[in-house]
């Protein structure tokens, strides 16, 4: 539990400066907004129904629970498992410790896919999209929504990943149009001879040596099958790049989320890949390469 106990008789806003305190007494990154973010989840407000109350006096059972919040937080577990929750794409996403937590810069990623299939000069009338170790279903649900017309598939190793995906892709009402299979990278897809015009992934790329590296918020919590890249971080890109081919219609794009520095090594793979033609790389926002796009000959 807490270092300290709360004030008696605190209002919100005590209760507020009390958990700061001990959030940053271990030098979490965020302390006051992950203070807030569990407050409000604590009480079953907002925000700003948060701040519109902050001499409100809180009761011992509503400071019991919250102590309860602050504990698992102060234990290094992401605010976003406590919470269960995270946005992405402007959709809220369940989340459980069986799915990656999906980060800003993953939406690069739906940001590209949707810029390719806008330049196709004369689309077909359904795009086929295949998402490849989908953990929370962001990248495809966020797909989904924006291609209306679109048959989605969406693969993962993880039984219990694909539970919260299928759940949130009912959440978002476009379940009726992803189809969730089982298996590692292509291996759902033996026998399946129709290809898809895209296939996307945001594949594990940590190098094994640099998990323990890692913030224990990552390290300790996220699932490990979906962060180990293998020894060098980059196994599942030679899988992908040497199996997407096969699944992709001519002219079909490979998408790919990638790691910090890993252009310099993946996009020579690329051009001497004799299956793919055009290639690029997209930034993030702080210059860095965050994703990389082939094109099947």
């Amino acid at each position: 539990m807490p270092n300290l106990p709360p004030p008696a008789n605190a209002t919100l806003a005590q209760i507020l400066t009390w958990a700061e305190f001990e959030l940053a007494a271990l030098h979490l990154q965020s302390p006051r907004l992950d203070a807030e973010v569990l407050l409000v989840h604590s009480l079953g407000l907002n925000r700003a129904g948060l701040y519109a109350r902050l001499h409100t006096v809180l009761s011992p059972s509503q400071i019991a629970v919250f102590q309860q919040l602050l504990h698992r937080r102060l234990q290094h577990e992401p605010v976003q498992y406590i919470t269960g929750v995270q946005e992405f794409w402007s959709l809220e996403f369940t989340l459980t410790p069986a799915v990656l937590i999906p980060r800003p810069e993953t939406e690069l990623v739906v940001e590209t896919v949707l810029r390719l299939l806008s330049q196709i000069p004369n689309p077909k009338s359904q795009i086929r999209v295949l998402d490849v170790g989908t953990g929370s279903g962001c990248i495809a649900i966020a797909l989904a929504t924006e291609l209306p017309t679109a048959e989605i598939w969406a693969t993962d190793i993880s039984a219990e990943a694909l539970a919260v995906a299928e759940a949130n892709a009912q959440r978002h009402q476009v379940h009726h149009r992803i189809r969730f299979l089982q298996g590692s990278v292509f291996a759902p897809l033996a026998n399946r001879s129709q290809g898809f015009d895209v296939i996307v992934s945001n594949p594990p790329y940590i190098a094994r040596d640099d998990l323990l590296t890692l913030q224990p918020e990552v390290r300790d919590w996220e699932p490990r099958h979906a962060l180990d890249g293998g020894n060098d971080g980059l196994d599942f890109y030679r899988q992908l790049l040497n199996e997407a081919p096969e699944h992709l219609t001519p002219n079909g794009w490979l998408v790919l989320e990638i790691g910090h520095g890993q252009e310099v090594v993946l996009m020579p793979m690329i051009k001497g890949h004799r299956e793919f033609a055009d290639d690029f790389r997209v930034s993030d926002y702080e210059g860095r390469g965050r994703v990389i796009a082939a094109r099947k000959r």
